[in-house]
């Protein structure tokens, strides 16, 4: 898509994930109900699991393509990470609340349904793998960095992983699957999405705003390595076309809440982590319809 790009296009990808977004950040601030912890543990235990799996099923793609799609997002979150905790020691910050901020973005409740909208299905399958390995790295370093000590319980806990290696048995094996597991699981796939965005509005409407030129100063400055670290990384892989756009978009997004749940559950200044996710969020629906333009088809 070139800098011509009627804002009608760019409105319809961005409009939706901030209308739904700002639907639950609404329904939150009128104080109506909202089961949070149901919503949260049912996204995180059942729908994601269930997008993953039948996503990964059904992604038409080369399983080198899929696996350079792969190398490139962990790559692309390892850079993200470093830039940040050398941003921290130049800015003498510490690196506790700070890198898991810098090094993993908001892929799912956000990342996802732009890169649906952007790039329709081809899109969201390449999205999933890249929040895939972001999730596996989110649930292994994010704690390891935030508690000092790494622990794998945290990722043999969630069911992403044995989904994950479901998946790829069956994308490897060609074995075919029964029409009501696909059916059941494109079901359950599909409410991922809004209730992510539901769910990212709420998690914004209970987070507050501390020192609020630093967070958007740090805020700025991740999006801005994130974005570079995503085209380092699809660069250094030779990803093209949407693969190659999806890895910079998803680089690009904003902190994801996750991080601000591990700086509070470790005491890693939370109020800080959670300004930074609210100004990372309010700088990205500024800045990612003009990385659209560059990145979305034409």
């Amino acid at each position: 898509m070139t800098a011509s790009v009627p804002m009608s296009a760019i409105a319809a990808v961005m409009a939706p994930v901030f209308i739904v977004a700002a639907l639950g950040f609404g329904w939150t601030r009128a104080r109506l109900p909202f089961d949070r912890a149901f919503v949260t543990t049912f996204v995180v235990n059942v729908a994601t699991p269930c997008l993953v799996f039948s996503t990964l099923t059904r992604l038409r793609a080369e399983a080198s393509d899929v696996t350079a799609l792969a190398l490139a997002a962990a790559t692309a979150v390892l850079l993200a990470g470093g830039s940040g905790a050398l941003a921290m020691l130049a800015l003498r910050l510490p690196l506790r609340p700070y890198v898991p901020a810098f090094a993993f973005p908001n892929a799912g409740n956000m990342g996802i349904p732009i890169c649906l909208f952007a790039f329709g299905e081809t899109g969201i399958g390449y999205a999933v793998v890249f929040f895939t390995v972001l999730a596996v790295f989110q649930f292994t370093l994010g704690p390891a960095i935030a508690a000092g000590r790494a622990d794998l319980r945290q990722l043999l806990s969630t069911p992403l992983v044995p989904v994950v290696i479901v998946a790829l048995a069956v994308r490897a094996t060609g074995l075919p699957l029964p029409a009501w597991l696909t059916n059941t699981t494109g079901l359950l796939g599909n409410c991922a999405v809004p209730l992510m965005l539901v769910s990212l509005g709420v998690a914004l409407a209970g987070l507050r705003l501390k020192g609020t030129v630093r967070a958007l100063a740090l805020s700025a400055l991740r999006l801005a390595t994130g974005a570079a670290a995503g085209w380092a990384a699809a660069t250094a892989f030779g990803l093209e076309g949407t693969m190659r756009s999806v890895v910079i978009l998803q680089s690009a997004m904003p902190v994801a809440v996750f991080n601000y749940l591990w700086a509070a559950k470790f005491d890693n200044a939370p109020e800080d982590v959670a300004s930074m996710v609210i100004a990372s969020t309010v700088l990205a629906m500024l800045l990612l319809p003009v990385l659209l333009v560059f990145l979305a088809p034409g």
